[in-house]
């Protein structure tokens, strides 16, 4: 019995594996049974950003301490306040600080530095701003001496530039000051060499305000200013008596009405006789009277090289300002003659005749005109 049992079972078992063979394969896949655990980001958070004031009513800040950290401009500077880019607001002078509002700007909320611990602010908008200088004494006479010694590193590269462009203009007044003595003698007499020097020394004080473009009487009458404000100067600090600053304020008065008198400069910066307001008039209407009979305006011809020199001479005239002497030049002086003016147009090409083009407005083409060389200005 036990035999036909096992022969039965080994039958099953083996039909089985041939079955399991013939059949398709089966692959088992297994899988993990516990659930994978996720981040947890949205729980974290930042480190808080410390934002609000760190400086209250009434508290004593210093140049640079921080008042109000904020996001936006919730809180706007105020008077010697400035703001950072992330809208922080820290003190520009030593102070107090003030909490407060602005009549002229209703709607914005200010934070400002006093100067005193009994100012309040605003200050009035239509009086002086308190500043503060920052001035300290020095007691130190060391201390002094290296604080009027410093200069920047920007001043101390440009400093021999300047010494070496202050050495040239004292070397040209000096050489101004020289010619200015020797030419007096051909204008003026005067009786001794103080009286020489000094008026050499106001020709050149006059001479340096006309180059900055004061008008004569503008350059005399500062002239004068300058020198009796030395003098009041130099009483003040007794460096004079009260005589000696009558005497030379007297001298130098009577001096300088005598060289106003006797010269004056030309447009060019050069010594001439001086000549009244009336007389500057009647002198440019005779000028240009002479022009006019060298030059034809209304008839103009080619003009040749010795009336170019006449009327050059005639406009340096010292009755013209620089401004008169270009718009006479202008107008006298044409570099180019017009066409209209007979014998300075032909139509051939010839090796004395200059070349010119031209735009024609009428046919808007560009042409081309030969001139002869007596249509142009002569050098």
């Amino acid at each position: 019995m036990f035999g036909n049992i096992s022969r039965d079972f080994g039958l099953s078992v083996f039909q089985r594996i041939a079955q399991s063979i013939t059949s398709p394969l089966k692959i088992q896949v297994r899988n993990a049974h516990k659930k994978a655990g996720g981040s947890r980001t949205h729980m974290k958070d930042s480190a808080g950003r410390r934002l609000g004031p760190k400086k209250h009513e009434g508290e004593a800040v210093k140049v640079g301490q921080i008042i109000l950290r904020q996001r936006g401009t919730k809180w706007y500077p105020g008077v010697n306040v400035g703001i950072g880019r992330d809208h922080t607001l820290f003190a520009l002078e030593p102070g107090f600080v003030r909490f407060y509002l602005d009549p002229f700007h209703p709607k914005r909320k200010f934070i400002g530095v006093a100067l005193q611990e009994t100012d309040r602010l605003p200050y009035n908008h239509f009086e002086p701003t308190p500043r503060r200088f920052g001035r300290k004494i020095i007691k130190s006479d060391l201390a002094a001496q290296e604080e009027e010694e410093y200069m920047s590193r920007k001043e101390s590269l440009i400093l021999p530039t300047l010494l070496e462009a202050q050495s040239e203009r004292e070397a040209k007044r000096s050489n101004k000051f020289e010619t200015f003595k020797t030419q007096l003698s051909e204008f003026i007499e005067l009786s001794n060499e103080n009286e020489i020097t000094l008026a050499a020394e106001r020709l050149v004080k006059i001479d340096g305000l006309l180059r900055g473009g004061k008008t004569l009487e503008d350059a005399r009458f500062y002239a004068t200013y300058n020198y009796l404000f030395d003098l009041k100067l130099s009483l003040k600090r007794n460096e004079l008596s009260q005589d000696e600053f009558t005497e030379k304020t007297s001298t130098y008065n009577d001096l300088s009405s005598k060289i106003d008198s006797a010269i004056m400069f030309d447009p060019k910066f050069n010594l001439t006789k001086n000549l009244s307001t009336e007389e500057l008039e009647k002198l440019s209407v005779e000028t240009i009277n002479k022009i006019n009979e060298l030059i034809d305006l209304k008839n103009l011809k080619p003009i040749s090289k010795d009336v170019k020199a006449k009327v050059l001479a005639l406009i340096d005239s010292p009755c013209f300002t620089l401004s008169q002497q270009v718009r006479l030049k202008r107008t006298y002086l044409k570099p180019l003659l017009p066409e209209s003016v007979t014998n300075t147009v032909t139509d051939e090409k010839d090796r004395k005749a200059i070349a010119i083009q031209r735009f024609n407005y009428e046919t808007k083409r560009i042409e081309t005109v030969y001139r002869t060389k007596n249509a142009f200005l002569p050098k």
